[in-house]
């Protein structure tokens, strides 16, 4: 297992459009990948999931990745999240 932390920079977050794009990414990887935001944990594949996080600019998510593609899993995801305009 390997995670990390980034602060969401999109002025809108998470919400449905750019989550949905998060879960199609997410799910391209065959291991688990879940976002933390304080005491809350969610699947990044599972548009519901995110959404009940609540995930908005400036917050900080950490990012964790289990299973055999793990690390390429991670850097891709944190630089998808990071990528978001919308």
């Amino acid at each position: 297992m390997i995670k990390d932390t980034i602060t969401i920079v999109n002025p809108t977050g998470l919400h449905t459009r750019p989550a949905k794009r998060v879960v199609d990414e997410a799910k391209r990887f065959e291991c688990e990948i879940t976002a933390v935001l304080g005491e809350k944990e969610a699947s990044l594949k599972s548009l519901l999931k995110i959404m009940k996080l609540g995930i908005s600019e400036g917050h900080v998510i950490e990012i964790t990745c289990d299973g055999p593609d793990e690390k390429e899993a991670l850097e891709h995801m944190k630089k998808y999240i990071l990528s978001l305009e919308e």
